[in-house]
């Protein structure tokens, strides 16, 4: 929803050539974490967030396509995810017809609770994937003859090594989401233990 309070665009010196270099490594390392991390997120949306976070000002769509040096369309396709996820949010700008964007400052609970959230159903996709390898292996085992399971006992004991520490992690967010205490230590065991 547009702020009703009207801006002024407001024209600030060009920053020095040093500050450009830094705010281009922040928007640049913040398209890159939010591919990695968040998913939800693309790197080209998680660039014009970071963008849109260092402006003192509002900016256009027009704006942000010619900071970045991507097309409209894909700036407008992103901006009405980053809006979704309220992220930015839409200011009106006294003089123009122009939609305007500025970051929300407060990171929201949302990002932050779907980027664990996908944690979470990735621990638990990781899970089931070595349940099923572990049951497919048990059931070879039964049609291998006495001296020909080495492999298999091989296999089965590394799925149970790799187990442990994702079955530790699950647990972590499991009590995490649930609101009872967290128990770091065993996360902590698991991790030393997958690296033996």
């Amino acid at each position: 929803m547009p702020s009703t309070a009207p801006l002024k665009a407001v024209v600030t010196e060009k920053p020095s050539a040093s500050l450009e270099e830094a705010i281009e490594t922040f928007i640049q390392g913040a398209g890159q974490v939010s591919a990695a991390l968040l998913g939800m997120i693309n790197k080209v949306g998680g660039q014009m967030y970071a963008l849109l976070y260092l402006s003192e000002e509002p900016l256009s769509l027009d704006d942000i396509a010619e900071k970045l040096a991507v097309s409209k369309s894909n700036v407008s396709i992103n901006i009405r995810l980053l809006e979704d996820y309220d992220l930015v949010r839409k200011v009106w700008v006294k003089g123009s017809r122009k939609d305007f964007y500025s970051a929300e400052r407060n990171y929201p609970k949302k990002v932050i609770k779907d980027f664990l959230e996908n944690i979470r159903r990735t621990l638990t996709d990781a899970l089931t994937t070595i349940e099923r390898t572990r049951l497919k292996i048990d059931r070879v085992k039964l049609e291998m003859r006495k001296g020909e399971t080495q492999q298999a006992d091989f296999m089965l004991d590394q799925l149970g090594r790799i187990a442990l520490f994702y079955e530790a992690a699950h647990q972590y967010f499991e009590d995490f989401f649930s609101g009872k205490p967290v128990d770091i230590e065993l996360l902590r065991q698991a991790v030393s233990t997958s690296k033996e």
